[in-house]
């Protein structure tokens, strides 16, 4: 750490009184680092690679959404609480608890129209009351229909 320090003060004082710093690199670094720039990117994670597939195999639609909270506490809590819910009585629909910063939001189905969307909309109402005041519709992408 001394000597971090000492180097430190060294180029300090190097820079104040106009002193020229000349860095000497090897031809082979060189050569490397041209390489390097050239060569074309690694090929993206396997996260990535499947979270692109999934938006390719995407199409515009709307969800139902149950919940949205941004409580660091108990939002994902409240999500995943709500979300076996719904699974339970609504089996065909797949529910869907995401995180997109600050907030996780819960939307349930895949709905290619908004007559769909509306009808699921009134039922899940209708089953859980007290989440009425939270529910929205909402556009976005979807997985296509079997």
């Amino acid at each position: 750490m001394k000597t971090l320090h000492a180097l430190s003060l060294l180029l300090l004082i190097a820079f104040a009184g106009n002193a020229q710093l000349v860095v000497t690199q090897p031809d082979e670094l060189a050569r490397r680092l041209v390489v390097a720039r050239t060569q074309p990117e690694v090929a993206a994670p396997a996260a990535a690679a499947e979270a692109s597939v999934e938006e390719a195999a995407s199409v515009p639609g709307y969800r139902v959404q149950l919940f949205s909270g941004n409580s660091a506490h108990s939002a994902k809590a409240t999500a995943d609480y709500r979300a076996a819910a719904v699974q339970a009585d609504f089996p065909q629909w797949p529910a869907y608890v995401t995180f997109a910063a600050p907030y996780w939001r819960l939307r349930v189905g895949d709905f290619r129209s908004y007559e769909e969307a509306r009808a699921a909309h009134a039922l899940l109402r209708k089953q859980y009351p007290t989440y009425a005041g939270e529910m929205r519709l909402v556009r976005d992408k979807v997985k296509p229909g079997k």
